[in-house]
């Protein structure tokens, strides 16, 4: 199962991100999508999360969007 995620960035950041990438996976189809696994996957697996720690620490006292509680829970963490 795969997932599409839609992203803008600033035009010469998008050329850099080209640049390196098929620099590092070769000049042919697909680079650029495995250039974005690979970054999405280390940013992922940078730091473990203790979820059960999390659990109950929002306080919600009016309806949120997911994006905005996301937001809320990822700012507390600095």
């Amino acid at each position: 199962m795969t997932e599409t995620i839609k992203v803008e960035v600033d035009d010469a950041l998008a050329r850099k991100f080209r640049k390196k990438a098929m620099e590092r996976y070769g000049y042919k189809r697909g680079t650029i999508k495995k250039a974005v696994e690979d970054v999405i996957t280390r940013f992922s697996m940078s730091g473990k999360v203790d979820w059960a720690s999390l659990k109950g620490t929002l306080k919600v006292t009016k309806r949120v969007s997911s994006v905005q509680l996301q937001h809320r829970l990822w700012s507390s963490q600095d």
